[in-house]
């Protein structure tokens, strides 16, 4: 069948998503309105190439069509572990960037700081930390007793003043040379750590995912998944988009194997002792790498079954004998269903942004929420009305309800990956 046959224009942008368990193909106007959408369980016999070729051609797409626009969030992200000076300065600069590339930072540390194994394992090692200067002793002196064996990575990435680049390489000769993010001032370089971090994220899917066996039209274009909802979720809070938006407000994003956080950052507390990474922008994400409904199962019961208000939790969400599952959940004899999994996902990750837990993470003030959009494979699982029940019990002291929506058409993908690469440039520039 054609895009002309399903009333489809000719000119229309064919965009595809490679999810962990959906494969999902939409026909997008120039502007960004989405036409039409299918949903396909991933052919794992078959393989992401064979799959996604074999899909566009059922729709008439030549595979070789240049402009099709590809993401993924196959392999559920990259890991990225940064070592730096200040956790203020280059820490947040590097964090940045990461976040604006997609990946996700698992860890923000010291250089002096010892022992990292206990961390798990990253993709990515980076080390940085000052600005670019001939006068840098007490950082070189750091960096001659940094040990990155006390970390398990696989990739070293030096990304401090370039001026002790070669003393790191020599150290180092495994390592690798990225310009410094804070250049000679205090102030972010632009593209320096994202265009990096943003093209091992893409060989890391090639290398673990199989996307290199698609053709190199589809394959060298493919995008994070994450960057291109931040993309959408930006693009919506700017009023650019067809998704209304109430600000202050969260997106949460509930994958298999993370669940991503993004929101305006005018949420976040006063005295809070973290700040969001993305400074001058108007939003900012977070990822809970051991928040999912499929890869981070394990670590997500773990978690709910010693979160201290599981009673309330389940009371909240669940329509039969509260008592006996609360019971049997403690003793870990309880199977709940991907529907409880995804609420948990939804509980856990505002219960912890509301009181900082996470490297990284700021403490927010959930009372100034005023929507909450949830997107992804585990938000389809959600009720409105339930979600607003998580709400009441997560803040209970606010005078009006937040507003809930749920992205059930993808709207926010749609909106992120249509948007232009002149968008996109200016957002990794802020």
């Amino acid at each position: 069948m054609t895009l002309e046959a399903n009333n489809h224009p000719a000119a229309a942008r064919v965009a595809v998503d490679i999810g962990s368990t959906v494969v999902k193909i939409a026909h997008v106007e120039d502007g960004g309105n989405l036409i039409s959408q299918e949903f396909y369980p991933r052919d794992f016999e078959a393989g992401i190439a064979r799959q996604v070729e074999g899909l566009l051609r059922s729709f008439d797409i030549s595979p070789d069509r240049p402009d099709v626009l590809v993401c993924s969030s196959a392999n559920g992200g990259l890991r990225v572990g940064i070592a730096c000076l200040t956790k203020r300065f280059s820490g947040a600069a590097l964090r940045d960037q990461v976040l604006l590339a997609g990946a996700n930072p698992v860890f923000v540390r010291d250089l002096d700081e010892k022992d990292g194994s206990n961390l798990g394992y990253v993709d990515l090692l980076l080390v940085g930390g000052g600005i670019d200067c001939d006068d840098a002793a007490p950082l070189k002196q750091r960096l001659k007793r940094f040990d990155p064996g006390s970390y398990r990575y696989g990739t070293l990435l030096f990304a401090g003043n370039r001026h002790l680049a070669d003393l790191f390489c020599h150290r180092f000769p495994q390592a690798k040379v990225v310009p410094n993010p804070l250049a000679g001032e205090l102030v972010s370089r632009t593209n320096s750590v994202f265009e990096v971090v943003r093209r091992a994220y893409l060989d890391d899917l090639v290398y673990k995912e199989g996307v290199s066996e698609l053709r190199s039209n589809l394959s060298s274009g493919v995008r994070p998944t994450p960057e291109v909802v931040n993309l959408g979720f930006q693009r919506a809070v700017l009023n650019r988009s067809s998704i209304g938006v109430i600000a202050p407000c969260v997106l949460l994003d509930v994958g298999g194997a993370t669940t991503d956080l993004h929101y305006t950052v005018e949420i976040v507390r006063d005295d809070s002792e973290t700040k969001p990474s993305s400074a001058g922008c108007s939003v900012s994400r977070y990822v809970f790498t051991d928040l999912g409904i499929v890869a981070s199962r394990d670590s997500l019961l773990l978690q709910l079954r010693s979160h201290p208000r599981l009673y309330e939790f389940l009371g909240q969400v669940l329509s039969g004998d509260v008592t006996e599952t609360y019971r049997l959940f403690r003793e870990g004899e309880y199977q709940p269903s991907p529907e409880l999994l995804a609420y948990g996902c939804l509980f856990l990750a505002l219960d912890r942004f509301a009181h900082g837990r996470g490297p990284g993470l700021p403490s927010a003030d959930l009372a100034k929420i005023a929507q909450v959009i949830l997107t992804g494979g585990g938000a389809q699982l959600l009720s409105e009305d339930v979600v607003a029940r998580v709400m009441e019990m997560l803040v209970s002291t606010r005078s009006s309800k937040p507003v809930i929506l749920i992205d059930r058409r993808y709207q926010v993908w749609v909106e992120g990956i249509a948007w232009s690469e002149h968008a996109i440039a200016a957002t990794a520039n802020q």
